[in-house]
């Protein structure tokens, strides 16, 4: 396997991984409406190929992963009130 670190604070927003059957496109540094930070990952099948073969997709071609809030463990008030107010935004965006 093969890794690759895309992060924020970087020169590009998109990262494209191109397979033989498809490409995938990874972009962070988003955010919806209300200021919650998502990342968008999109799946395009190659139709065709550089073979001819025609690929398609089973299930979604866009997944979000949205940002839920900071992980607080019990007993560390570092970032408590960060995470409530993070954790409280979400929230309310997910009603």
């Amino acid at each position: 396997m093969r890794t690759v670190e895309h992060y924020s604070g970087g020169p590009d927003k998109l990262l494209r991984v191109e397979t033989g059957g498809c490409a995938v496109n990874v972009v962070i540094d988003l955010h919806d409406p209300h200021g919650i930070p998502f990342i968008a990952v999109e799946v395009e099948p190659r139709i065709p190929d550089d073979d001819g073969r025609v690929w398609e997709l089973e299930g979604p071609a866009t997944v979000l992963v949205r940002c839920r809030g900071l992980q607080v463990m019990q007993g560390d008030g570092t970032y408590q009130e960060q995470a409530e107010s993070v954790t409280e935004q979400a929230e309310t965006t997910n009603r």
